[in-house]
């Protein structure tokens, strides 16, 4: 999944994800633009959670040589069947997820960005500002 596409399949919220992601200090281009976090997650089946931090929404990338580890969304009832190779956008702040158990070897690519980074964007800043120094 390219930024070109999550752009124009979301367009505001990529609006909002690209804005973080323009603040950076340094003139910086996230890996997983407009993200700017990546988790891998290697060989794990996951009890429901909602990851609350999480800001809009987070893709999510099935990878491996595996059988059953389908994805669970709670509250929509749907059980995706995410197979090597595909994957899925959904906002993982506000629906319970998790992934049942399999057998081989799966991993996951998730890419998301943190809601703590509007504190960055909006002015807010950490503190640091003044100790860095850009050539």
């Amino acid at each position: 999944m390219s930024s070109d596409e999550i752009q124009r399949l979301l367009p505001q919220e990529f609006r909002d994800l690209s804005l973080d992601a323009e603040s950076l200090p340094g003139n910086v281009h996230p890996i997983a633009y407009p993200f700017l976090s990546v988790v891998v997650n290697l060989n794990v089946a996951t009890l429901g959670h909602r990851d609350s931090k999480d800001k809009g929404f987070c893709v999510v990338i099935a990878i491996g040589d595996f059988e059953n580890g389908e994805l669970c969304l709670y509250e929509p009832g749907l059980v995706v069947p995410l197979r090597p190779g595909h994957f899925i956008i959904f906002p993982s702040a506000r629906i319970t997820h998790f992934n049942i158990h399999y057998s081989g070897c799966r991993a996951s690519i998730v890419l998301h960005t943190d809601g703590e980074i509007d504190k960055w964007t909006h002015g807010q800043r950490n503190g640091w500002e003044d100790n860095v120094y850009f050539h």
